[in-house]
């Protein structure tokens, strides 16, 4: 029989099954000397996880896939209304990750600064992703409205005459549109940064994770 109406799962009902799975494991295979390292461990290994794979998913899969599908309005309400939730999520899970994995190596005798640099520099993109955003949206949304009033820019991709021409004949809109392109242009160069600190750091662990 189909399923119909709510889901199954709905996401607190994942997240509380995962934390029930975490607390049952720690307290029927750890001693209490041991519940900590493994804490602090697991909140670095889930907070990099999906760190890694919220970045990847929105700068290579999400966006070309829906660019050359939607129309081109649809598609900008889809990034303003993602993009905030996007770059908060990275701050928070780069952050927990960046203070985790400095807890796990702070006792080594060695220099941090290589170990830490890769998290440094997704934390740094981060930062820089969530001061885009804000200027960012309000200049897309600037712009759509420009486009609505002149009943333009609904074509898929770059299927915009309409827009074409509007750039040509109006510099208030081609200003517009080319603040826009700039905007995302810097917003994208910060999701590039976050994935140099991903992969900085993913060598970081292959150097020193031992698997059993």
């Amino acid at each position: 029989m189909a399923v119909t109406g709510r889901y199954l799962f709905t996401q607190p009902e994942s997240i509380l099954c995962i934390v029930a799975v975490v607390l049952i494991y720690f307290g029927s295979h750890l001693d209490s000397n041991s519940i900590s390292e493994v804490l602090i461990n697991f909140v670095h290994i889930t907070s990099f996880s999906l760190f890694v794979g919220m970045s990847f998913w929105v700068t290579f899969i999400a966006g070309l896939t829906m660019y050359p599908l939607l129309p081109r309005h649809l598609f900008s309400k889809i990034q303003c209304a993602l993009f905030p939730k996007f770059v908060r999520y990275c701050l928070i899970f780069s952050t927990l990750s960046l203070v985790s994995y400095y807890i796990i190596i702070s006792g080594q005798q060695e220099s941090l600064v290589g170990k830490l640099s890769g998290l440094v520099i997704c934390f740094v993109g981060s930062v820089l992703a969530c001061v885009m955003v804000n200027p960012l949206i309000s200049a897309i949304l600037k712009r759509n409205e420009f486009e609505e009033a002149e009943k333009i820019g609904q074509g898929l991709g770059n299927d915009n005459e309409g827009v074409k021409k509007l750039k040509e004949t109006n510099q208030t809109y081609n200003q517009l549109y080319g603040r826009v392109v700039k905007l995302h242009g810097a917003s994208a160069f910060t999701n590039l940064i976050s994935v140099v600190g991903i992969a900085i750091h993913l060598s970081v662990l292959a150097n020193n994770v031992k698997f059993v």
